[in-house]
């Protein structure tokens, strides 16, 4: 499913494009679902699950609907929460990116996504446990620099 465009760097075009290119492109739209379900559209997902549980993808159109609704009306929230997490554990990942937009040159995509694909990972290894996942998103909301834009 896309996302809006988010409200930093990052572009919905290069989101599309590099998601489909590799696995690691795969971890970013993973822990956005997982971000988004966790934190955003809580009912909208158990809504869903209770339905794909029961009834199978095809009576479920309208709880998909819902879900995706709420998805893009939290999207640049979902990136915000990547970014933090990118900021306090990706620190490689966001000083290149900082470094590229001080050369001024070019868009640093490609920085943008290493330092998001970074984040994501973080995200997903602590979605083990809900209380990890909350601690990390806590920790990073606390302790973050600015992600640099």
């Amino acid at each position: 499913s896309a996302l809006p465009p988010p409200q930093n760097e990052l572009s919905q075009s290069s989101l599309n494009s590099s998601m489909s290119d590799s696995i690691a492109d795969e971890a970013i739209g993973q822990a956005c679902t997982l971000l988004t379900a966790a934190l955003h559209c809580r009912r909208q997902s158990a809504e869903l699950k209770k339905c794909l549980a029961a009834s199978g993808s095809a009576g479920c159109a309208h709880a998909q609907q819902a879900f995706a609704t709420c998805s893009h009306e939290h999207a640049s929230e979902v990136i915000s929460s990547l970014v933090s997490v990118a900021s306090t554990h990706c620190k490689a990942e966001v000083a290149a990116f900082a470094a590229c937009k001080r050369g001024g040159s070019r868009a640093c995509e490609e920085e943008d996504l290493a330092a998001l694909r970074c984040a994501s990972l973080q995200v997903l290894r602590s979605a083990t446990s809900a209380l990890r996942l909350r601690a990390l998103l806590s920790q990073s909301a606390l302790e973050s620099e600015s992600y640099p834009r």
